[in-house]
């Protein structure tokens, strides 16, 4: 089955704890829905280099989907997503002749 990364760019804080802590609890259960390669891997200390203006990437999340429309239909149930000012990345991953 083809595998695809769902790739995390920007979003806000919560305001207050509650507030993140059903973030959170929103997110695991959509996690936990998925079928995942690699569930949620976060990043830190990212760097941008280069000349265009990109939104750095927050993490990530590889998972398997029948095709591009399964892949994208399954991101946009993603709660990242209402966060103001996030954005999701969806791409098939491209496996090389070894």
């Amino acid at each position: 089955m083809p595998q695809f990364i769902l790739t995390y760019h920007g979003g806000s804080q919560p305001k207050t704890p509650e507030e993140g802590k059903a973030h959170m609890d929103r997110y695991m259960q959509w996690i936990g829905g998925l079928n995942a390669v690699v569930p949620q891997q976060p990043l830190k200390g990212t760097e941008t280099l280069g000349d265009m203006q990109i939104t750095p990437m927050m993490g990530y999340t590889i998972i398997e989907a029948a095709d591009m429309d399964a892949a994208r239909t399954t991101a946009q149930a993603c709660p990242f997503l209402e966060m103001e000012n996030s954005a999701m990345q969806v791409s098939e991953l491209h496996q090389m002749p070894g």
